[in-house]
């Protein structure tokens, strides 16, 4: 006799994520006249503290928001509209003296119900969420410019070889397994 039941669908939380992120994108481009790609995560999550969700999910908004501010045709009539027209305003972090636009009260009252939404979505993959933005940050991030590696042998015939820095050949003697000579 065969199997007539399918297996259960799983669906991971980063792509709720991701179909949530598309869907307020293409809402938000249809409601203002925009066009354009679903921006990348990095822009998205830009400043947005993840290990918070609800202030993630309000940051995320605000990025969505500017992001579709800049896509609008120059022949829409949101083209010469002000930021506080999409729920926006301009605030100056005390911290650190910059300023950020985040939702104004009547732009948190407007999209309250896509930000639970987008809270519950990065509440549940923020690990994968928080591996993405690592990797992109070291992927940006200046290349070291790092001591050049010296190549070193041991007393064994054939020699063995191995590649370390100046400076770690300084802070130790580095003794081969085989022959039980330093490397020199």
């Amino acid at each position: 006799m065969a199997a007539t039941d399918k297996p259960e669908q799983v669906i991971e939380p980063v792509e709720v994520l991701n179909n949530l992120l598309e869907q307020l994108w293409q809402n938000l481009c249809y409601m203002y006249d925009a066009a354009s790609n679903l921006p990348d995560t990095k822009t998205l999550f830009e400043g947005a503290p993840i290990k918070n969700p609800t202030m993630a999910a309000r940051r995320v908004m605000a990025n969505m928001l500017l992001e579709t501010m800049e896509n609008i045709g120059r022949f829409s009539p949101w083209y010469t509209c002000p930021a506080r027209a999409f729920g926006l305003v301009s605030m100056r972090d005390p911290v650190t003296g910059r300023t950020t636009w985040t939702l104004a009260p009547e732009g948190l009252q407007k999209w309250q119900p896509q930000l639970d939404r987008l809270t519950d979505a990065i509440d549940a993959s923020y690990s994968v969420l928080s591996a993405i933005i690592l990797v992109d940050n070291l992927m940006e991030s200046e290349p070291c410019e790092c001591e050049p590696l010296l190549v070193i042998h041991c007393t064994c015939n054939p020699p063995r070889s191995i590649r370390v820095t100046r400076t770690e050949l300084e802070k130790a003697e580095i003794l081969c397994d085989t022959c039980m000579q330093p490397f020199r």
